[in-house]
């Protein structure tokens, strides 16, 4: 088999892919920014000395609209560069070297993340909750439709609410499980509230079956049932065996879903089907682990 290349092997999702490949004797190379700096332009002949022989980049970099570790604002300029120069880059000449790209986008780039069950054909983002990162997105997966119809195989994939192993400390189910390991109170506004989570080692999973399936196109990739802000928190408690809940609600406040998407069309595509549940995949985020 062809050497496959992982762009973003650092990242969460990107680490989880690697594991995924390493577990199953899949060769590959990592591709970190030391290897390619996102925000750089490469030639043709870059590109082939950074990629080597390949056949197909799961292409799982991205930047983020702030730091991981200063937890500070990213300069537009580097979001756009990273997210979608980067991509009609590679698009490009992925496109003229016959090498398949599996692109890792979001579910930020739907109008409306609360509808109660978002198929890939719902209306897009131009400015929402995901803010210019969401449309950066959306813009990266233009690029790839475009090179789509010159020749280049692609998949798109767009997962729920990602998490796993290397989440940042200020979203949600990281934030919840430090306050609980360290026996502090974990504050919650709206526990009914309701968000679809998706493990990374899952869409590692639906990555893998999606391209050996050849299946080109786009396609959501969630988990079986959406899960309450109060389930998440009770997780937490229950795996670190400490910390409690404090719940200030109103009940003039409406209850939403959050990115609950109908990921049928990869169950029929590439038979994805998503296995690690939300106290699993936190118990592995505990343990600093990527899988059991």
């Amino acid at each position: 088999m062809s050497m496959i290349a992982v762009t973003g092997a650092n990242g969460m999702t990107g680490s989880h892919m690697v594991h995924f490949l390493k577990k199953n004797g899949i060769p590959f190379k990592s591709v970190t920014r030391k290897e390619w700096d996102l925000t750089d332009w490469k030639s043709f002949n870059e590109l082939d000395n950074i990629f080597g022989e390949v056949e197909v980049i799961f292409h799982f970099a991205a930047q983020l609209p702030f730091d991981v570790v200063s937890q500070t604002s990213i300069q537009t300029n580097q979001i756009f560069d990273t997210n979608v120069r980067s991509c009609m880059n590679l698009a490009q000449w992925a496109s003229i070297r016959n090498i398949a790209i599996v692109f890792l986008s979001s579910s930020v780039v739907y109008k409306n993340p609360h509808a109660t069950r978002i198929e890939e054909s719902d209306s897009k983002v131009v400015n929402g909750y995901g803010g210019l990162y969401g449309y950066s997105k959306l813009l990266a997966e233009g690029i790839f439709k475009f090179w789509s119809e010159n020749n280049l195989k692609c998949i798109i994939l767009r997962p729920s609410s990602l998490y796993g192993y290397g989440l940042p400390s200020n979203k949600l189910i990281q934030n919840f499980l430090d306050i609980a390991s360290s026996g502090g109170v974990i504050p919650i506004k709206g526990p009914e509230n309701k968000v679809n989570f998706i493990h990374a080692l899952d869409v590692s999973k639906a990555a893998w079956q999606a391209y050996i399936n050849k299946s080109w196109g786009i396609f959501n990739i969630s988990s079986n049932k959406t899960n309450s802000i109060l389930e998440v928190a009770q997780i937490a408690i229950s795996i670190s065996k400490s910390g409690s809940i404090s719940i200030h609600d109103s009940p003039n406040n409406k209850h939403f879903v959050r990115f609950n998407l109908n990921s049928e069309l990869a169950k029929f595509s590439f038979e994805f089907n998503p296995t690690i549940d939300l106290e699993r995949g936190m118990t592995l985020m505990k343990n600093k682990m990527v899988t059991f």
